[in-house]
């Protein structure tokens, strides 16, 4: 018998496999289907206006796409950057706050809506609106390299860089600053970190997108 999700290839070259079963509804980012079998219903969805002002702000896609399973069939989905796939498993006692293009799928009964990301979201890089997914169901995330999860205990201190952020607990507290200085930031090319004070996870990625994205305009 086939697994409900299966993650294909390497942990850097990452493609996910959905076995949807009929009626089944699966929110997709745009442009990260690959291949599938011929029974899915595709619309592009915007969510109104207010969501999709919320994306374009948060610098995340206008449009997803809704697939719904006439049939029982597969659906194959594949990240922007060459890296990793989690399956995040939501019982709903939990929200979590998504990294820049870090959402790359969810199953039906996962709300993925905008929050404010606040003063901290805006100086972090991360953005003065975010994505927040909340609900019951399954929740894919994608990466630049492998993720690492980190556990953050009850008055324990972690920092990340900012870019380097792909997931956590929307409950975590934490607060921006320059990696070294301001000047040092800038001449080292060292960026924004997050300071985060636990209880809560934090799923990272090991490569920095940012790093690409400097190199390929040069």
């Amino acid at each position: 018998m086939n697994q409900k999700y299966e993650l294909l290839y390497g942990d850097t070259n990452r493609m996910l496999k959905i076995n949807a079963m009929q009626n089944e509804v699966y929110t997709v980012e745009s442009g990260a289907m690959v291949s599938m079998d011929d029974v899915f219903e595709i619309k592009a969805k915007t969510g109104g206006l207010s969501k999709t002002l919320g994306r374009l702000f948060s610098e995340e896609a206008m449009f997803v796409q809704k697939f719904r399973a006439k049939a029982d069939g597969e659906l194959l989905l594949s990240p922007q950057y060459l890296g990793d796939i989690q399956v995040i498993e939501m019982d709903g006692s939990r929200n979590y706050r998504l990294g820049i293009s870090s959402f790359l799928a969810s199953s039906d009964g996962i709300n993925v809506n905008t929050k404010s990301g606040g003063f901290n979201g805006m100086l972090s890089g991360e953005g003065l609106i975010q994505m927040e997914a909340s609900g019951i169901g399954t929740l894919f995330i994608s990466a630049y390299g492998a993720i690492h999860k980190k556990e953050v205990a009850a008055g324990e201190t972690y920092i990340v860089d900012s870019n380097h952020l792909v997931l956590w607990d929307s409950s975590m507290r934490y607060t921006s600053e320059l990696a070294t200085g301001f000047f040092g930031s800038i001449a080292g090319g060292e960026g924004l970190v997050c300071r985060f004070q636990g209880p809560g996870t934090i799923w990272i990625q090991t490569r920095n997108p940012a790093v690409i994205s400097a190199n390929t305009s040069k």
